[in-house]
């Protein structure tokens, strides 16, 4: 009786770390993942091209996302544009930590300045 083949491995596709941390990562809030979002946050970066936080250290560097200002689980409102910045990239990484810990309760108790 005929069998049915193997699968091929595909060699452009990554093995699957079993261990891996973002496989264990909780997904984003729904709102990022919808066309309203993709398109609210491109003419964000349209109009606001650089990173804020890089801007404010004197250096010129291209924002690559929009980043909410107080941490979008704590905001009221996640499409108020009065509270998204640009960032690029790694201050959004560095940003996105130090809110982590902020609503994990693990935060600064206001004294380390």
């Amino acid at each position: 009786m005929p069998t049915k083949p193997k699968p091929m491995k595909r060699p452009w596709v990554p093995e699957r770390v079993q261990n891996d941390k973002m496989q264990r990562r909780a997904r984003s809030a729904p709102e990022y993942h919808t066309s309203r979002w993709t398109k609210a946050s491109r003419a964000f970066r349209a109009a606001h091209p650089l990173c804020r936080i890089c801007e404010s250290k004197g250096i010129v560097k291209e924002a690559k996302v929009v980043d909410h200002v107080i941490p979008y689980p704590l905001c009221e409102d996640f499409w108020d544009e009065k509270n998204w910045q640009p960032l690029c990239n790694e201050c959004n990484i560095e940003k996105g930590n130090r809110d982590k810990k902020l609503i994990n309760g693990r935060g600064s108790t206001g004294n380390d300045r």
